[in-house]
């Protein structure tokens, strides 16, 4: 039997976390998952992807760079959809503040 190394058990369990998230994630998305977190899931699959890649471990290297990327896509989408809501909410508020003005005397 072979001695286990710790950082290497790390790497593999966030990247099972990950893969699964990812994954799965496509039906079942928590709610407060927004682009903050799916920018954060795309840094920490990168992280896996480079161990991956500098210890000679392919599939951890190759399973890290599919996080990556749809984690990636998941974060580009959800910051459009944030920048359309924001741009949404200021037009909004222009055009309230526009046409329901109330004059106090």
């Amino acid at each position: 039997m072979h001695k286990v190394n710790k950082p290497r058990t790390v790497a593999l369990a966030t990247l099972g976390v990950m893969v699964s998230s990812l994954l799965g994630g496509a039906l079942v998305t928590p709610a407060s998952a927004n682009a903050k977190t799916w920018k954060k899931v795309t840094i920490g699959a990168g992280v896996v992807t480079g161990y991956g890649l500098l210890a000679g471990k392919g599939r951890v290297a190759t399973l890290g760079a599919i996080a990556t990327a749809g984690s990636y896509l998941k974060y580009r989408h959800d910051k459009k959809k944030e920048q359309r809501r924001a741009a949404w909410r200021r037009r909004h508020l222009r055009h309230h503040r526009r046409h329901h003005h109330v004059v106090h005397h």
